[in-house]
């Protein structure tokens, strides 16, 4: 089987010059883990809620040096307004992991293992042809099972 078979066609995309609370809003409307960043309709990167969510607390040396991290919400809520500043840009992982869509489904589900990501564009010929996600790998064998 490979990944063609079972990923996503439609994916969800941002360019890297939008904010991330455009961002986010746009991972809310989608109800999406994250979207893959387009320039000039090529993938050039990834974000995630976890990219964005890392961008708004405190590193961990920071909150050695000031436990007020710990327990000042009023703190966490001035970094979130870094949501209206910074660009997808600034924190979108890249070059992005991606597979093709004729690479077998058990070797894509091993390469996110290995890369711990959770989900990967699909891109053949430096094209965006869909994503595949752990949720989709999973899906697939669940309904394999239930039909043997």
């Amino acid at each position: 089987m490979e990944v063609n078979d079972i990923m996503t066609k439609k994916v969800h995309t941002i360019d890297p010059s939008q904010s991330l609370k455009e961002c986010a809003e746009l991972m809310n409307k989608y109800r999406a883990n994250g979207l893959v960043v387009l320039e000039n309709n090529k993938p050039i990167g990834v974000i995630t809620k976890a990219d964005i969510f890392k961008a708004i607390l405190p590193r961990y040396p920071e909150i050695i040096d000031d436990e007020r991290h710990m327990t000042d919400l009023e703190y966490i809520e001035e970094r979130a307004h870094k949501l209206y500043v910074m660009k997808v840009s600034d924190i979108m992982s890249t070059p992005p992991i991606t597979v093709s869509s004729d690479m077998p489904v058990i070797r894509a589900g091993s390469l996110m293992i290995l890369r711990r990501v959770k989900q990967v564009p699909v891109v053949d010929k430096n094209t965006l042809v869909g994503i595949i996600t752990f949720t989709d790998i999973i899906n697939h064998l669940l309904n394999k099972i239930k039909h043997i």
